[in-house]
């Protein structure tokens, strides 16, 4: 009972308080919920009674809140009229009790077939649009309340239609108290941690019955059975009747229960270091759900909002559930009819102000601007919602493996050369000074090699192979199924008809088993696996330093290096973006002299700032003249080649820099680069004339370096030699 452990008397105390809160913050929302789901708003209490007990003595999890909420809510909210049930009646709770017992039976069936680990399919982008549809229905069903207008039930464009309706009879008193409990509640949401749900609640009724909002045309909540519930007898006779309605949409139900419920769950395990164990949790989930329908509740699930609010508060164990049990209870025997003074507006807004929290409208507009592809399957799972509960949660669930499949079948392959003077293997795309070793095909694939890879696996392979090919190697595969694995099989026999070396390198040992299991092991047997890259190529009769090949399209260049490579690595197509960003951050600290901060770099940008100026070379410059005037005039001439040598080094980083500034679009600060460094040697030389000739020199030098390896630097420099003014007005309309 892992749920139940806390560190001391005092935390135990506080989760047991913490209880209390959301059990009376579960009051106006269980009621608000049981009825966006067809049944009397004392339904809503029950199911935050026994279900809430029966999932803390299984769950694995101390921090969820489990009990009536909007989504089982509004993906039930149909199915009543459809069975020939009117909402809100007296047969309503023993109707409701098959369609709770049959997704607790459904959920029952995902524990006994461990669905647990199915819950990683259903991704951020499916769960936030669906969540945030069923919340928009429910809003839409549930506004007509805020201004004295009757609830319907439908599709998004039902409910628009039927609120524009219901304005007719649009009434001021009401729509105030509702609206005012909205902005209350949203707004306390951030100011504070007390539950302002709970504190809108007492207050209304307070100020009811003083003033009797019911005498000017206000609805109350009306009268709630005090005691604890009774078990509800379930009305199977629906069933052969409305089979096909009822199995689907308990599905529906279930999914939504299981999939929301485990990623919220997961996401709390996560924020404190904790375990949790999945299928323990289904078990929970059906528990709960088979408690709910005893006592004909609609279907329950984890709480997000309520669970959020308790996590705020600092909860620590399931005693919050207990505690949550007990108070519920004694609610019901003493406490419902205060119930009575509660206005339907106040109720109404408690539920939508509640609702506003769980909206993932800001998850959207991330998506929009990071992952496209993602941001369509949420507004995919929003839209289905919105215009079919029960169908959006199956195209949601649909979707999450559609996502799944296409992202693992388009897994980042590429094929792979060397650098001449450093160790390893590079991509050839992307890095630049990588060549191809000569005859050999490196074939980098990061995934698993199933039916709907295997295809461009093999159309990459045979494009990269030519007649001279002697040797393919194929690294990073993570797994296989069974038709890829006849399919490597064919791909090996073939090369070997050409003369072709295959070899299959650096994966894990259990792809090896799924050879043998798969009726490939002669890939085994023939020595086609090897455990190591360097392995496969010295089989092929290759061995460092490898040869490389050249061609025109890729000639080598003197600036590749490693810093560079792994700076491209590390950024992939944005590296240019990074670079052109980090280049003006070290001419604006060569201007002003200030500190790099350096923590504030990976160590790939530390690497490559290495390559280029800053202030510390600044500084050494001036050490360096300063050691040249120091030194007696004959000494001077004996070390001038050595400072020479020193200097151009120091000005290859000062080129890049500016070669850099002009190739980013930096031009306003490349001239007041070049503007600086003017001045600074016009200032030395007045301080140090005897200085002149080493300067020239070394300008002359420098101007050499950048004709050979900059020469889109070059004319610029040359003309703001002459004329800094005409030099500027170029830089900045070129």
């Amino acid at each position: 009972m892992e749920q139940f452990k806390v560190q001391d008397r005092r935390a135990l105390v506080k989760d047991l308080l913490i209880g209390v809160v959301i059990a009376f913050l579960s009051i106006p929302l269980s009621m608000g919920y049981a009825q966006v789901a067809g049944l009397p708003p004392c339904y809503g209490l029950y199911g935050s009674l026994f279900p809430v007990l029966a999932y803390s003595l299984l769950t694995s999890s101390p921090r969820i809140v489990f009990a009536v909420d909007a989504a089982p809510a509004a993906l039930v909210a149909t199915l009543l009229p459809e069975l020939g049930v009117t909402p809100g009646s007296a047969d309503a709770p023993a109707a409701m009790a098959v369609i709770t017992c049959l997704a607790g039976l459904w959920l029952t069936l995902f524990w006994l077939l461990g669905g647990g680990r199915f819950s990683k399919f259903v991704s951020e982008s499916v769960l936030g649009g669906c969540v945030s549809g069923i919340a928009t229905v429910v809003i839409l069903t549930q506004f007509p309340r805020l201004f004295g207008g009757s609830v319907s039930r439908g599709r998004a464009p039902v409910l628009l239609a039927h609120l524009f309706r219901e304005l007719s009879g649009f009434h001021a008193l009401s729509f105030a108290l509702g609206f005012v409990t909205v902005v209350v509640i949203l707004a306390g949401r951030r100011q504070t941690k007390v539950s302002m749900s709970v504190v809108v609640m007492i207050l209304a009724i307070a100020l009811n019955a003083v003033f009797h909002f019911d005498r000017y045309g206000v609805a109350l909540v009306g009268n709630t059975p005090a005691g604890l519930p009774s078990p509800v007898v379930p009305d199977w006779s629906c069933l052969p009747r409305h089979a096909e309605a009822l199995i689907i949409d308990s599905l529906a139900v279930a999914l939504v229960i299981a999939a929301e419920t485990l990623v919220s769950t997961g996401e709390f395990a996560r924020r404190h270091g904790e375990q949790i164990d999945k299928q323990r949790e289904l078990l929970a989930y059906a528990a709960g759900n088979l408690a709910a329908a005893l006592f004909g509740s609609s279907p329950v699930i984890g709480s997000l909002s309520r669970s959020n609010r308790a996590n705020k508060l600092g909860v620590g164990s399931q005693w919050m559930g207990v505690s949550m049990f007990a108070t519920m209870g004694l609610f019901l025997l003493f406490g419902t009819p205060l119930l009575s003074y509660l206005p339907v507006p106040v109720l109404t807004g408690i539920v939508i102000g509640s609702l506003g929290t769980i909206l993932e409208f800001d998850l959207a507009g991330r998506l929009w601007k990071m992952d496209r592809a993602n941001f369509l399957i949420f507004a995919a799972a929003f839209a289905a919602e919105m215009l079919g509960l029960a169908e959006g949660v199956l195209v949601g669930v649909v979707l999450s493996f559609a996502s799944f499949t296409m992202r693992t079948s388009a897994q980042p392959s590429y094929f792979l050369g060397c650098m001449e003077g450093h160790e390893g293997f590079f991509d050839l795309e992307k890095t630049p000074h990588a060549r191809p070793i000569q005859q050999t095909v490196l074939y980098q694939f990061n995934g698993p090699l199933f039916f709907a890879t295997i295809d461009d696996f093999e159309r990459d392979l045979w494009a990269a192979i030519r007649p001279d090919t002697t040797v393919v190697v194929v690294t990073g595969v993570l797994s296989v199924d069974s038709f890829a694995a006849e399919r490597l099989l064919h791909f090996y026999r073939n090369l070997c008809g050409k003369g072709i070396s295959f070899y299959l390198a650096g994966h894990a040992a259990a792809v090896n088993e799924q050879f043998i299991e798969y009726g490939a092991e002669e890939l085994i047997h023939e020595g086609v696996v090897r455990q190591r890259l360097t392995q496969a190529l010295n089989a092929g009769g290759l061995t460092p330093p490898y040869p490389l090949e050249w061609s025109s399209e890729r000639p080598l260049k003197r600036r590749g290096n490693a810093a560079v490579e792994a700076f491209l690595w590390a950024y992939g197509a944005k590296a240019e973006a990074r670079l052109n960003h980090l280049t003006r951050q070290l001419a604006e600290n060569v201007l002003t002299g200030k500190e790099i901060e350096f923590d504030k770099f990976n160590p790939a940008e530390l690497e490559l700032i290495g390559e280029y100026w800053n202030s510390e070379d600044e500084k050494e410059w001036d050490g360096l003249l300063e050691m040249y005037l120091d030194t007696e005039p004959e000494e001077r001439k004996k070390r001038k080649e050595a400072f020479l040598a020193l200097s151009l080094g120091m000005t290859e980083h000062r080129m890049l820099l500016e070669r850099q500034l002009l190739r980013g679009g930096n031009q306003s600060i490349l001239w007041e680069f070049l503007l600086f460094r003017k001045e600074r040697e016009a200032a030395f030389r007045e301080e140090h004339p005897e200085t002149g000739p080493f300067l020239e020199e070394i300008r002359e030098q420098y101007m050499s370096l950048v004709y050979q390896e900059a020469p889109e630097m070059s004319d610029l420099l040359r003309a703001f030699a002459e004329s800094p003014e005409e030099a500027r007005k170029k830089i900045l309309t070129e």
